[in-house]
């Protein structure tokens, strides 16, 4: 069965206080906003951040499934030169 409701995070965009949560339909989703909040941590009315929640760990769990790249190296011009003359894969 699809995902069709969606959980974001509210938060202040000076200090990252969390506002809250809301359970929004998929298609109905906004994440832009320029609705001003009152922050108690701040002590103001800011702007209010919206995120799709666990995004974050989310993210970083694909990011670590990634590959690693292997160690590159580092080489002078001349050391380059020195070992492509004398035919050493570089």
């Amino acid at each position: 069965m699809p995902i069709t409701d969606v959980t974001i995070v509210r938060r202040c965009a000076g200090c990252s206080a969390e506002f809250g949560t809301m359970t929004v339909k998929k298609d109905n989703m906004r994440l832009m906003t320029n609705d001003l909040n009152w922050c108690e941590d701040c002590g103001k009315e800011t702007r209010e951040i919206r995120d799709i929640a666990e995004r974050e760990t989310t993210v970083s769990a694909e990011q670590a499934s990634y590959p690693g790249n292997p160690a590159v190296e580092d080489v002078s011009a001349a050391e380059f030169r020195r070992r492509r003359s004398a035919g050493i894969r570089v």
